[in-house]
């Protein structure tokens, strides 16, 4: 699955997909200011989060994020798979899991191209809907996620010389 989501879909999994993507690629100045307000839109103030099984409170996956965006120039977003439960009933709680990758630009270089930081996703997600709230009334009420953070191997080329087998 793609990091486009399809905005006439009203599925939970398309909300919550949509939501962490925009949350994800916020890079710079501008984006922690957009990363800033997509927490306070989507995450329920009280929201029980768990990042690699440690209990985690908001205000530090927030900076967590924004200092990850502040130190890239761009960020992919890339959905393995998401799935959810009641989506027949928007009015009830439903659980959201799925896995994304977030490949992230840096501003420096390893030999001839930039360089790139990988995070691995793997989340679930109870969303609530509540009358009257912001952004339709869905808000995340518990997250747990597991994320590992890699950089992807760096290709050396191999000099022509290198690659000609020697002649007896």
């Amino acid at each position: 699955m793609s990091s486009t989501v399809s905005t006439s879909d009203t599925s939970v999994a398309s909300w919550i997909q949509s939501n962490l993507t925009t949350l994800f690629q916020s890079t710079g100045a501008a984006g922690n200011a957009q990363a800033e307000s997509s927490f306070d839109r989507i995450f329920a103030p009280n929201c029980e989060i768990r990042r690699n099984h440690e209990p985690l409170d908001l205000s530090t996956l927030k900076g967590d994020v924004t200092s990850q965006a502040a130190g890239s120039q761009g960020a992919d977003v890339k959905w393995e798979q998401v799935v959810s439960t009641n989506d027949d009933r928007p009015d009830d709680a439903s659980i959201v899991a799925g896995a994304f990758t977030v490949t992230r630009v840096m501003p420096f270089r390893i030999r001839a191209s930039l360089a790139q930081r990988i995070v691995y996703v793997q989340f679930s997600a109870k969303v609530e809907a509540q009358r009257g709230g912001v952004d339709d009334g869905r808000r995340i009420i518990s997250f747990y996620y597991t994320a590992v953070d890699r950089t992807p191997p760096i290709h050396f080329s191999i000099p022509h010389v290198a690659k000609v087998e020697k002649q007896d």
